[in-house]
């Protein structure tokens, strides 16, 4: 008794490190779900070891009862966190069709080995619908990968496991039920998967987490594109890409963004630094890199594109500044001045960077609200300046 009491605890204990990472930061449902579905199996597992209601029927219909609701909760988890929302249906008339079937074998027709595989391969089927819903993760990234295989392993034993242990069941008493091989065998196969499920779990959720805290360090907060961290990290990693040449870069400054603080406040000024940002990033294919520089600079990073194909994208994109409108100012227009280089093969993004900057500068100077590409027409551009 003492030993199988090990088990429901070490899930209880999964549940409460896996509920407390969720609460440290409350940045995934998903996750408190994973942490829901191992209680829920702890609840399950204790109710069959103590015998809680004390009849068989009572511990049959409760325990499958919190099987099927962790089973849910699990399956939650993992829908959630790829990003399906279609099936959850399915999976609770799934469950109710098991808890009617479970208490029919239970109350009406008590038969403890028809029970047995109603229970293990209905739950065994419900994780691989799961499975099945989220495939999307097994082609996602690494910890997608390890959640999904995890799912797709703890869904398959429950189908070897019962038809290699069922002939223990010994006719069927319910009463020898806690001496038979198959008992045996799913305290053990649970106490060796839940602590692989746990730790799985546990591990991708600490890795999620420092990758959430690593994207809010280096994103801005206004606008939700990149900060000035994000894009030197992006850049060096971009440029250090052989198969992204020819790279363009884009420096766009708002024109006299100054004045629209002055004038309607900043809470105007905001909206038109989260608008602009929209239009970049509505412009910019998937792996184009988008970015805050400070204040009203913004800069975008096109690998495999052309001088002239950025010209093209940069003057799309400040004719559409030109166009937005503003709820906080309706007739307030905001214009931007563009610069436009490709990077030179060994060239550091922070020269890339001075010489863009060099052409928004001529910009300003002739008028502002105009594109500059290098090599493309007249800049009729200042006299060089020097880097600081």
């Amino acid at each position: 008794m003492r030993l199988a009491l090990i088990q429901p605890i070490v899930l209880f204990m999964f549940a409460a490190v896996i509920g407390g990472l969720w609460a440290w930061r409350r940045h995934n449902t998903a996750v408190a779900a994973l942490a829901a579905g191992f209680a829920l199996f702890g609840a399950g597992l204790l109710v069959q070891v103590g015998r809680l209601p004390v009849t068989n029927a009572g511990v049959a219909f409760s325990s499958a009862t919190l099987y099927c609701a962790g089973t849910l909760a699990l399956s939650q988890g993992f829908l959630l966190r790829a990003g399906q929302r279609a099936g959850r249906g399915l999976l609770v008339a799934m469950a109710a069709t098991l808890l009617m079937t479970v208490w029919y074998f239970a109350e009406i027709h008590d038969d403890l080995v028809t029970r047995v595989y109603v229970i293990n391969f209905g739950l065994g089927a419900m994780l691989l619908v799961t499975a099945w819903l989220s495939r999307g993760m097994a082609t996602g990234t690494t910890t997608d990968k390890a959640m999904f295989w995890v799912l797709v392993v703890l869904g398959l034993h429950f189908f070897p496991r019962t038809l290699m242990t069922v002939d223990s069941l010994n006719g069927g008493v319910p009463e020898q039920f806690a001496q038979t091989t198959f008992w045996t065998g799913t305290i053990f196969a649970f106490a060796i998967l839940g602590v692989i499920v746990g730790l799985t779990v546990i591990v991708v959720t600490m890795a999620d987490m420092v990758r959430a805290m690593q994207h809010e360090r280096d994103t801005d907060s206004l606008t939700g594109i990149a900060n000035r961290r994000g894009l030197e990290l992006g850049a060096a990693e971009l440029l250090e890409d052989p198969h992204a040449a020819p790279v363009v870069l884009i420096i766009c400054d708002l024109d006299h963004f100054k004045s629209v603080n002055d004038r309607y406040g900043h809470q105007a000024g905001d909206q038109v630094l989260k608008a602009f940002a929209d239009t970049l990033k509505a412009n910019t294919r998937g792996g184009d890199l988008v970015a805050r520089l400070g204040g009203e600079e913004f800069v975008v990073l096109l690998p495999r594109l052309t001088t002239e194909q950025g010209y093209a994208l940069a003057e799309r994109l400040r004719l559409a500044a030109a166009a937005t409108s503003y709820a906080a100012a309706p007739n307030l227009t905001v214009t931007c001045s563009i610069g436009v280089v490709q990077v030179k093969s060994g060239e550091s993004f922070a020269d890339a960077l001075f010489r863009g900057d060099e052409l928004v500068y001529a910009a300003k100077h002739n008028g502002r609200n105009r594109t500059y590409a290098e090599g493309i027409g007249p800049t009729g551009r200042k006299p060089r300046r020097s880097k600081l």
